[in-house]
């Protein structure tokens, strides 16, 4: 596809498609938001535990994007994230078949709409339940509506009609308005002239046939609309090829070239769109403000006007000067043949003399010519308004991070101890069993806690195991057990070969589920410190395991021991001391990501540490509290 312009944003089509699929997402929670420029990244959180990242892009649409993570953030960003964060999504709709999205979330009893509007120059607008606008991209006031802090949102008003009221009796006066059809439906109809050229084409209709319509015609064309409408329901996402342009239509065209087809609105969009963000903003420090922008566009498009007209005049100056010198009907014939618009050679009678076909021809050139001396008027007014609009704007600071595809351990709790080998334990009853069934094989070494409500623990190669690494896993292993909720200061631990743990139990016993018997001897690691440590690993990975591990894997990390206060409210203060100790590592990270590495309950921070100059900073606990630390234990 190089070489080749890419065109955007979605029309109202493709968004209808778009929002049956996006409605996928709901259910999903807000876990994080990002932005790249001025679209937002939401990274909703599935209900089966997926994280998905949702582009909203008033420049172009909205869609689920594969491409690399977007780690800036702007005052807009953080005003959706200070509202948004941990609501659940509980709807995607559409404004009838216009270019404006609702993205309806909820918690308990509140209720938020963010809407996202395409028509340009665009914009992103959160609202109350009652509908009233809390924050928006951008605040505008004007005699038919106001984007303004407090007033009641009302979508843009349509200057056309919807293509789902284009009846018989709509169409047949949009084509007594205009003088050709093209312009009687591109002007009477709420579509982008892919879409024109597509309903002409399946009524075997020109851009330039006159107008009024045989009524039976009438009636073929507005059967065209609604079977057009109606395969929305089944659509055919393609992205196609016209004029050396690409664009995205929610159908097959029977002309247009079909360069790639999907399942899926979404993924072209993502293919075509999200790489031109990216471009945007891996360009220099310099962003003409939204107005410059709309000037530009205006003078590129009056540029391919007066391209076309030109073009035109011409053509007909070739045919006036053939016709004026032909001595016969049939030379007169030839010299129309070509590009001679049809509503011209409908003015053209059989018993015309040469020099008056030349004539109209010559008055049809003059009026092409007449047009582009109009918009060249249009284009001196306007050009210095762009140079005035146009402004330098030191741009954000923006970080893009490449997805790293997740090993296999990720979706257990894990660390890796001071002698390089993978700990890995389960989540729940269902990953514990999980992680022993699947995971557990000869050479290993499983551990458990000495005490009711233990994940299983398993070093990998431990059969080889030092002292070390025994009292590291085992300090992990109480840590996210129910030793942490409870509050206990230290617990015991013990771990066994996989040849002594079975999913069967002793005959007249029950094993409950994401349980396993231990056959034998154990073997007791004793009076483990109930403690975790949080800090990031080499891969940018949020990692949680006892502090040794951590002080050697991580630059800086926090240690923690149990407290009262909600897990969620420990996540983040966590988050927020990361942040000072990473930086930027950590803008694409959020407090879910933080929850997810930390023992079930809430914790309070005791250390934190820089390990690149082997400082530790004790925070909250007194310095005889090295051995053992721990918190009273919950009423």
């Amino acid at each position: 596809m190089e070489g080749v312009q890419k065109k955007g944003s979605l029309s109202g089509l493709e968004v209808r498609v778009l929002v049956k699929e996006l409605g996928g997402l709901s259910g999903g929670y807000v876990s994080n938001i990002h932005s790249l420029g001025e679209s937002q990244i939401l990274r909703i959180k599935k209900s089966g535990g997926e994280d998905v990242s949702l582009v909203v892009s008033p420049k172009y649409g909205a869609w689920i994007t594969q491409a690399p993570a977007q780690t800036a953030t702007d005052e807009f960003t953080t005003s959706l994230r200070q509202e948004l964060l941990r609501l659940k999504l509980d709807s995607v709709s559409q404004y009838e078949l216009d270019r404006v999205m609702f993205f309806r979330f909820s918690k308990d009893d509140a209720t938020l709409q963010l809407v996202l509007e395409l028509m340009p120059p665009g914009n992103i607008i959160l609202t109350d339940a009652a509908g009233r606008i809390m924050v928006s991209l951008r605040e505008s006031k004007g005699t038919q509506r106001s984007i303004v802090r407090g007033r009641l949102y009302a979508p843009p008003p349509q200057s056309r009609g919807s293509p789902e009221r284009a009846d018989e009796a709509y169409l047949a006066e949009s084509f007594a308005r205009e003088k050709t059809v093209g312009k009687s439906l591109g002007r009477g109809l709420s579509l982008p002239r892919k879409y024109v050229d597509e309903i002409l084409a399946r009524a075997d209709l020109n851009q330039d046939d006159p107008t009024p319509l045989p009524a039976e015609k009438v009636r073929e064309v507005s059967k065209v609309v609604r079977d057009l409408i109606a395969s929305l329901e089944k659509p055919s996402p393609s992205l196609v090829k016209s004029g050396g342009v690409l664009e995205l239509m929610a159908v097959a065209p029977v002309k247009a070239e079909v360069v790639e087809s999907a399942s899926s609105m979404s993924v072209l969009a993502d293919r075509v769109f999200s790489p031109m963000l990216l471009e945007e903003e891996s360009e220099p420090e310099r962003e003409e403000n939204q107005q410059a922008r709309e000037y530009e566009v205006t003078l590129q498009r009056l540029e391919a006007q007066i391209a076309g007209l030109a073009e035109k005049a011409a053509g007909l100056r070739r045919a006036a000067l053939a016709a004026r010198g032909a001595t016969s009907q049939e030379e007169i014939t030839q010299a129309l043949k070509g590009t001679i618009p049809s509503a011209l050679l409908a003015e053209v009678r059989p018993d015309m003399p040469p020099a008056a076909v030349a004539s109209l021809l010559f008055d049809g050139a003059k009026s092409a010519e007449a047009e582009i001396r109009k918009i060249k008027e249009v284009q001196a007014t306007l050009a210095p308004r762009l140079r005035r609009a146009q402004r330098v704007v030191p741009k954000a600071k923006v970080r893009v991070v490449t997805r790293q595809s997740k090993e296999w351990y990720e979706k257990f709790r894990w660390f890796f101890t001071t002698e390089g080998n993978l700990a890995v334990g389960g989540r729940d009853a269902q990953s514990n069993t999980i992680l022993v069934k699947k995971h557990l094989i000869a050479g290993d070494v499983a551990y458990h806690a000495d005490l009711f409500g233990s994940p299983f623990f398993i070093l990998k190669g431990g059969e080889r195991q030092t002292p070390d690494e025994i009292r590291q896993v085992a300090k992990a292993t109480v840590a996210f057990s129910s030793a942490w909720k409870t509050g206990l200061v230290a617990a015991d631990a013990f771990w066994v070969s996989p040849d002594q743990v079975s999913s069967s139990a002793p005959s007249g016993e029950f094993l409950a589920r994401g349980s396993f018997a231990i056959r034998g001897k154990k073997n007791f690691a004793t009076k483990n410190p109930v403690e975790i440590a949080v800090g990031l690993d080499s891969k940018g990975r949020i990692m949680a395991g006892p502090e040794e591990a951590l002080i050697k894997l991580s630059r800086a990390h926090l240690t923690l021991i149990p407290s009262r206060e909600k897990g969620s409210d420990t996540a983040k203060k966590v988050l927020f001391e990361l942040k000072k100790l990473y930086g930027d590592e950590m803008v694409s990270s959020g407090v879910d990501d933080v929850m997810r590495v930390l023992p079930t309950g809430g914790g309070k921070i005791v250390r934190r540490r820089e390990n690149r100059r082997g400082e530790a900073v004790v925070e909250g606990a007194d310095a005889g509290e090295s051995e053992t630390r721990g918190a009273e234990p919950e009423d």
